[in-house]
């Protein structure tokens, strides 16, 4: 039953990422930034939510590769599976299978976050 949870659980994760990366960049983009700064306020809101994907991760008690797993798998793979469904709701977060250059460093940054926030042992938090 753990890995039927850890599958449910990471994908529904996956899906927030997606959508909570979408919000990112929709903020950025209000806020009016452009070219360098808003590469740099992407890049520290993806750190983030790299962070915050691994402590959600941690208080549910998931394995420790879920967190990155999550985070690749919400850049890359539900993006393109809300694309194929025709609808108004799920075009908001839909999005093409080429990553960007911006939204593979993004992607990165998040990955490493999360990665070393797993990696802090627990007498030190």
């Amino acid at each position: 039953m753990t890995g039927l949870r850890s599958a449910v659980l990471g994908a529904v994760l996956a899906v927030a990422v997606a959508m909570a990366y979408q919000a990112v960049v929709r903020l950025v983009d209000a806020s009016g930034a452009r070219d360098q700064p808003a590469l740099i306020l992407i890049l520290l809101l993806a750190a983030f939510l790299g962070v915050l994907t691994a402590v959600v991760t941690r208080m549910l008690r998931l394995p420790g590769a879920t967190a990155p797993t999550v985070l690749v798998l919400g850049w890359t793979l539900v993006p393109v599976v809300l694309s194929a469904i025709p609808s108004a709701a799920t075009g908001l977060f839909a999005g093409d299978a080429g990553l960007t250059a911006g939204q593979a460093l993004a992607l990165a940054t998040a990955t490493v976050a999360a990665a070393v926030t797993l990696g802090v042992p627990a007498e030190r938090r």
